[in-house]
């Protein structure tokens, strides 16, 4: 009796100790998570709102360094370390990107596939699935063309007054919408690829392209978006060439075609107000991504989009 009392009071000591163990575990497991979740929130409420002043700095030292004919920098990269884990930051310039939204309006689904082929890699285009919400603006202004030249825009009024409130809102409203993200991650085999595939392309922002910020590659692809290949070069090469910091005289010394020149002037811009950070948080057992937005809506008033990845 005394051999089988040891034996039950060993195996309920046993029970209890991996128990105990357990939930031990579990309680470090969410203080590590917490003390992440903070730790992202904490990065993004400081870096964030200071992103502009941090590009403001940029562009001085790169101007003293090596005059205004280069691109300044688009992208700042830091690593902060809290509560021994590690944040990688991925500060950008979203005005500096290629605008998928502002060049599938200008230019179509044709063009939009054409600067997702110039702006990404192999890799990335075997992911590409665009799936946009609506038509671009250039094929409903299209129709309204041709509805009214054969006489049938008072039967098309209300269509048209539903497509104009279907315009003002983005085509492209994730990532989701734009790659295969399933087959991104199979493939790459970690949602960190995502922000190496869009270093050069934005869904978010303005719209309108700081070309003093924005690579020449980018530059090319958005004016392409309006006119020829050799004409974008042109323009590309007056914007690197000259000492004007206004965008609207480059383009009347550029562009001949009034209509062009109109279209080029709400696509490209010399300033910034569409910032993003992306937050990798991680440690010896785990990984998560945080990317967030922060831009000004049409009333002047700054909005941030979040977006996580476990």
């Amino acid at each position: 009796m005394v051999l089988v009392a040891i034996i039950v009071v060993g195996v309920a000591m046993t029970v209890t100790a991996r128990r105990s163990l357990h939930a031990s575990l579990s309680a470090i497991e969410a203080q590590h998570s917490m003390q992440r979740r903070w730790g992202m929130v904490s990065c993004q409420r400081t870096v964030l709102p200071a992103a502009a002043s941090l590009f403001e700095v940029n562009d001085l030292k790169t101007r003293r360094r090596r005059g205004k004919q280069v691109p300044f920098p688009a992208i700042i990269e830091d690593r902060v370390i809290l509560g021994g884990q590690t944040f990688d930051l991925l500060i950008a310039d979203e005005d500096a990107k290629a605008n998928l939204n502002a060049i599938y309006d200008a230019g179509g689904r044709r063009k939009c596939e054409q600067a997702l082929n110039r702006l990404t890699g192999p890799f990335e285009s075997r992911t590409v699935r665009l799936m946009p919400v609506r038509e671009s603006n250039s094929k409903i202004t299209a129709k309204r063309s041709a509805a009214r030249d054969s006489e049938l825009a008072g039967e098309t009024d209300k269509e048209d007054s539903k497509t104009s409130l279907e315009s003002v809102w983005p085509a492209l409203r994730s990532w989701g919408e734009v790659f295969d993200l399933v087959q991104v991650n199979r493939l790459a085999g970690e949602d960190r690829q995502l922000a190496k595939m869009t270093r050069n392309l934005s869904l978010y922002g303005s719209g309108r392209l700081n070309v003093f910020r924005a690579g020449d590659e980018t530059v090319q692809v958005v004016c392409t978006a309006v006119v020829q290949e050799g004409l974008s070069k042109r323009i590309l090469s007056k914007i690197r060439d000259t000492s004007l910091g206004e965008v609207n005289l480059i383009l009347e010394s550029t562009v001949s075609n009034a209509e062009d020149r109109r279209k080029l002037q709400s696509l490209l811009s010399a300033s910034s107000s569409s910032f993003s950070l992306w937050i990798e948080a991680s440690d010896k057992s785990s990984r998560q991504q945080r990317f967030a937005v922060q831009s000004l809506n049409e009333n002047g008033i700054v909005q941030t989009t979040e977006f996580s990845f476990e």
